[in-house]
């Protein structure tokens, strides 16, 4: 049997029967709601099969179920005949959050969260905090700041992008902002009061044409106010 709670033995059984396991188990979780109050238990084989039937699904469930109770542990005989077997599940709200999360989940929106915390964000703050708050960086920090740009926040700001085209995601978007506001304070303090200076006085050079063929740096102070 898996070891771990519940929820755990779902998740791995739904990773290994994939889409098949996955309705046997809503079906399961469907033909209890029906028997509530049923003493025998929450669902039955017979009742389990009759309600595939009805969702056009000809499949035998035998294997599954077994599975579901010999080899995961998500649900317990209560009552066994010649002609009737019948289980419960050892905790049905656990079960029922499992699918539930797996309903609602956007593969495109877990993407974004793995990529988000794989990157170990609040390691990457904790850093540009410190380093923020230094009065002069030494020659380390600054080049310890430049790989951070040219690697993490560069991907950081890739996810930024990604992040804010769902709602599921606003929030990483939000953390990614504040991040990438922490690394303009450094910037400023690396580049000096030019910071800004040298872009705006170009501008004003070229005029109008200069506004169409130019490229935006996200790190600016008006990127941020911009997009809030």
């Amino acid at each position: 049997m898996v070891n771990g709670s519940v929820s755990d033995r779902t998740v791995e059984f739904l990773l290994k029967f994939g889409d098949r396991g996955r309705i046997v188990l809503q079906t399961a979780l469907d033909c209890s709601y029906e028997n509530e109050k049923n003493e025998l238990g929450d669902f039955s084989y017979k009742d389990i099969v009759q309600k595939l039937q009805d969702l056009g699904y000809s499949f035998d469930p035998k294997m599954i179920l077994r599975a579901l109770e010999k080899d995961y542990g998500i649900i317990e005989t209560t009552y066994k005949s010649n002609n009737q077997h019948w289980w419960k599940f050892i905790d049905k709200e656990q079960v029922e959050n499992v699918i539930n999360e797996n309903k609602e989940n956007d593969p495109r929106v877990e993407l974004i969260k793995i990529k988000f915390y794989s990157l170990e964000p609040q390691k990457i703050e904790r850093k540009l905090e410190l380093m923020s708050k230094k009065t002069v960086l030494t020659e380390v920090d600054k080049k310890t700041f430049r790989l951070m740009v040219f690697d993490e926040l560069s991907k950081l700001a890739e996810i930024y992008e990604e992040a804010s085209q769902y709602e599921e995601t606003l929030v990483i978007a939000d953390k990614v902002k504040r991040i990438l506001t922490l690394a303009s304070i450094i910037a400023r303090k690396v580049y000096g009061k030019g910071y800004n200076k040298g872009l705006s006085e170009e501008k004003g050079k070229e005029g109008e044409n200069h506004d169409v063929n130019s490229i935006r740096l996200p790190y600016s102070e008006n990127y941020f106010s911009d997009k809030s």
